[in-house]
């Protein structure tokens, strides 16, 4: 025996007896080459450790460890590509992989430490990359490729090509197997196996414990099973591992064409069942639909209808139990009436519906998910009248104004041809209100800012009888032009005239003033004719005034008239004046005395016989009428200046008197200088107010009346607040208000701030409300309007479309079955159930019947019905057409009358025909009517097969069992 064939045994014998019975030779040449590298390496690292420790260390060293563990770790891994089972093909890349690593390590033993890491012309980039690309080809054929590729077959040998026989893979029914084992001295020998597959499996497991557990089970009952032979159909009658009977409808063959619908508690029930089909099961028609029928359902002790249409698609369904079924019957007819006639309606976001409540109609808004969000306050006659208060709400509510309870608002409203505003404070009281009516709103939003910007800084100022007003001239012109010409004129540091002309500022010149007698109730008694420039100049002309009215005569005319009068200078002159106070003709020239001015007006007089002769020594009021015969008066001084007039006129003579006699009366009243505005208190039984600007014009008064003038005054403080911080709002037909705090809810208000709905819902704060408002004013213009005579289809949305049947108090009658992804689908939908509905016939069943079910993949497959539409029994099988399914019905018929009935209480051998085959075949049925396993072939004759069983039966309880990939 030469050394190598000694080293090969000794070898293999110590593998045998440390590790295994190996299964190659290159099993046992790789694990030792695996335990050389590992030694091999682990001396290198332990030589690096030691002779570091012993402070010897050196190139040299370095340089032997080095190469010592590279070179073992090649060695290790090659090792484990040898005990891998791996492909020729894959040693063959190992070992080229294991040549380069080796040429890595003898480069690093070349050129370490001299020409490495920065020395010499360091090669240590690519000794490195040489022996990485060779570690890199040993691991990655093992390991790498298989996980990157998914698959084995490159360098791994694949799953199932293994050495076992066909028979052991499955591949075959029979073959042969040589068995190899050790005689008595320990050698080896051995015998030829003849190998059948007598049974098999007739379910799979999805691991070995589950199979082996499988096959113990098979093992433990077998021998103890019996034989039942199946010549005929036969229904098989269990008890499953819940302990609740069931029964399997089996052609001769052992192939189920049929199952029970339920379960049973008893055995007998479970019989029962069985012996109704066998009776009425071969005499049962299939059921027949023609359009649409209506069929009926016992749950729980409720029954259901149902309609379908021919091809059995559920169509509509009642969600309401009925205690019989001649109730059901009775609801599904009066579902077809109503749908016939009931609107199709389509709330997506908001819709208006008109209701009977206390004998009279009013109207709600409702959502898309019918729930109430708000109702109305006030009640109709009709529901026409009803109707049409809804109707000028929604068409209002898409542009209404959504304010909040609690913050002061200015209220810019409209009522006829005239716009208004009003002031509500925080406690939702209206305190001002514009005194009179403007053409335009942005007259009327003027205003609201004039007396928002001025009621804060105001005096209170009563006038007990009348006053003297010193004030600036200009102030508050009324608005003729664009505001965005006022922004732009603003913004540019430029002012705008009534007429939309710009006014040249002046820097160095103040405000004109004038002057004005008012009474307590703002009648002008007299007004100044010209401006002054400063206030003192204006009081002046007022004391001017005082002493010209009190010395002044009278003067009446009607016709013109000669004026002889003194001139500032003192000299004398002559005018020519006609009725109206207007000059006509002067004397262009001085006259040094009253005799001469005298004269040379006569010369004129001779042309002018008519004309009267005034001769004025002091100032003088003169009454005149116009040319619109009006009167009025007017204050001439000595001069026959103009020093102040009547700002009315008057209808009579007597009123233009009666007006400059107040002024005679109240001629010594009090001055008072106006800058700003002022709030004036006035009594009129009540106390009320007026806010009044420097011009003069009042642009509110109170909304309130006031029982003290005390009261007023206490209360204009809170009014300066609400007045100076409010919004402002235009106000349409219809306001949206919120409210609360907590739980935030909305209300209509009309413009009378009389509320028209009030919400029925509650949000959690004020920017969830107002995006809900925002919702509904968005959508009011497309709201529909409807009323629920009897009942209306819903249409809703939940991600896909649906339909409910309601009444009018939302009592749901039915619903479709199925969801649709859109609208228009939906709406076809409910127009088929709308036109099959009123022809839907019902569904007789007979004592029992055949009813026929396509399913989703267009597969068809029978039930059986009982006389309450119940099923009693499901085929087991499908079909590919309406046709084939009636076919098996007419087998299944006979089937029936033929069946046995086959009670299974233990493991049992069933002996029958084989299925469209001569010859025969056996199953292994459980307990549980399961069939544990069955023939793998089918036998010529019955005697054949029955010695296959039993042979099965004697050996398999001993069997062992082996596992192959």
């Amino acid at each position: 025996m030469t050394s190598t064939t000694k080293l090969h045994q000794d070898l293999f014998r110590l593998y045998e007896h440390y590790v295994g019975e190996p299964d190659s030779k290159k099993d046992v040449y790789g694990y030792w080459l695996f335990i050389l590298g590992y030694l091999i390496g682990a001396t290198g690292v332990f030589a690096f450790v030691v002779g570091y420790a012993g402070d010897t260390g050196s190139y040299v060293l370095i340089r032997v460890s080095g190469v010592a563990a590279a070179t073992g770790l090649s060695l290790c891994l090659f090792g484990l590509v040898l005990m891998l089972p791996v492909r020729k093909r894959g040693i063959q890349a190992s070992v080229v992989g294991v040549a380069i690593a080796l040429v890595g390590v003898a480069s690093f033993a070349v050129v370490y430490p001299h020409d490495w890491r920065g020395h010499g012309a360091d090669w240590s980039v690519e000794v490195i990359a040489i022996y990485a690309v060779g570690i890199g080809i040993i691991a990655g054929v093992t390991a790498l490729v298989p996980v990157v590729t998914g698959q084995r077959g490159m360098f791994v040998e694949e799953e199932g090509q293994t050495e076992d026989p066909p028979i052991l893979t499955g591949d075959a029914l029979e073959g042969a197997q040589f068995a190899v084992f050790r005689d008595g001295d320990g050698d080896w020998q051995w015998h030829v196996l003849h190998l059948e597959a007598l049974a098999k499996s007739t379910d799979s497991a999805v691991t070995r414990p589950a199979a082996t557990d499988g096959i113990e089970r098979v093992k433990s009952q077998i021998s103890s099973a019996g034989l039942m032979e199946l010549t005929t159909s036969a229904f098989r009658l269990y008890e499953d591992r819940e302990e609740n009977w069931q029964w399997t409808l089996a052609r001769d063959d052992g192939s189920v064409i049929g199952t029970c619908s339920r379960e049973f508690d008893q055995r007998d029930d479970a019989e029962g069942a069985v012996s109704l089909i066998k009776d009425r099961g071969p005499g049962a028609d299939v059921i027949e639909i023609e359009n649409a029928a209506f069929t009926y359902t016992e749950e729980r002790d409720q029954w259901y209808w149902q309609l379908i249409d021919d091809e059995r698609t559920p169509l509509a369904s009642s969600d309401v139990g009925h205690r019989s079924q001649e109730r059901a019957e009775e609801a599904a007819r009066t579902f077809a009436e109503r749908f016939e006639h009931a609107r199709v309606l389509d709330v997506e976001h908001v819709g208006a519906e008109l209701y009977e409540r206390d004998g009279g109609w009013t109207w709600r808004l409702v959502d898309g998910d019918d729930d109430v969000l708000a109702t109305a306050t006030d009640e109709f006659d009709g529901r026409r009248d009803a109707e049409e208060a809804v109707e000028a709400l929604l068409a209002e509510l898409e542009s209404a104004s959504i304010t909040t309870a609690g913050e002061p608002v200015h209220e810019l409203y409209q009522t006829g041809e005239d716009w208004h505003f009003r002031l509500v404070d925080d406690s939702e009281h209206v305190v001002a209100r514009s005194p009179d009516g403007d053409e335009r709103y942005v007259d009327t939003k003027h205003r609201a800012e004039q007396f928002s910007e001025g009621a804060r800084e105001a005096d209170v100022v009563e006038i007990d009888d009348a006053e003297y007003e010193v004030y600036p001239v200009g102030d508050d012109a009324e608005l003729t032009f664009d505001e965005a010409e006022a922004s732009e004129a603003a913004a540019a540091g430029r002012e705008l005239t009534a007429d939309g002309g710009v006014v040249e500022a002046d820097d160095d010149a103040g405000p004109e003033w004038n002057w004005r007698l008012v009474t307590d109730d703002r009648e002008v008694v007299a007004a100044s004719t010209e401006p002054h420039a400063d206030t003192e100049s204006a009081t002046a002309a007022i004391d001017r005034v005082r002493e010209q009215a009190s010395e002044a005569d009278l003067i009446e005319f009607e016709n013109a008239a000669f004026q002889v009068y003194e001139a500032d200078s003192g000299e004398w002159r002559w005018r020519l004046i006609d009725e109206d106070g207007n000059v006509l003709a002067d004397s262009g020239e001085e006259h040094t005395s009253r005799s001469e001015a005298a004269e040379a007006m006569m010369t004129l007089k001779e042309q002018a016989p008519n004309a009267e002769l005034l001769e004025i020594e002091t100032a003088a009021f003169e009454l005149f009428e116009n040319e619109d015969d009006e009167w009025g008066w007017r204050l001439i001084d000595e001069g026959g200046k103009l020093v102040a007039e009547d700002p009315a006129t008057h209808p009579t003579r007597e009123a233009a008197r009666a007006a400059m006699d107040r002024l005679l009366e109240h001629l010594d009243t009090s001055v008072r200088t106006m800058e700003r505005p002022i709030f004036q208190p006035y009594a009129s039984e009540d106390w009320h107010w007026r806010f009044v600007l420097p011009n003069g014009e009042i642009v509110a008064v109170s909304a309130d009346r006031y029982p003290t003038r005390d009261d007023l005054v206490d209360q204009l403080e809170p009014i300066r607040e609400a007045a100076a911080t409010a919004k402002r709002y235009m106000i349409g037909d219809v306001t949206v208000q919120l409210y609360g705090t907590d739980d935030c809810q909305f209300r209509l208000l009309d413009r009378d701030r009389e509320t028209l709905a009030d919400s029925d819902v509650s949000y959690a704060d004020h920017e969830e409300a107002r995006a809900a408002v925002q919702t509904i004013t968005e959508n009011a213009a497309d709201a529909p309007v409807f009323s629920i005579e009897d009942a209306v289809v819903r249409l809703e949305n939940d991600s896909e479309w649906s339909w409910r049947l309601v009444d009018r108090e939302r009592e749901e009658i039915a619903s479709a079955v199925e969801t649709v992804p859109d609208k228009d689908e939906l709406l076809s939908t409910v127009e088929t159930v709308r036109q099959l509905a009123p022809r839907a016939g019902r569904v007789d069943f007979d004592v029992a019947s055949f009813e026929l079910i396509a399913d989703e993949e267009g597969r068809w497959r029978w039930q059986l019905l009982d006389e309450n539409g119940r099923a009693i029994a499901n085929g087991s099988e499908t079909y590919a057409s309406n046709e084939a399914v009636r076919e098996a019905v007419a087998d299944v018929r006979e089937l029936i009358d033929a069946a046995s009935i086959l009670e299974i209480d233990s493991v049992s051998f069933e002996l029958h025909a084989a299925e469209d085959e001569d010859g025969w075949v056996w199953h292994l049925i459980d307990e549980y009517g399961t069939t544990m396993a069955e023939s793998t072939q089918v036998y010529d004759t019955r005697t054949d097969a029955r010695d296959a069983m039993n042979g099965v039966k004697a050996h398999a309880p001993e069997g062992w069992i082996t596992f192959t990939d």
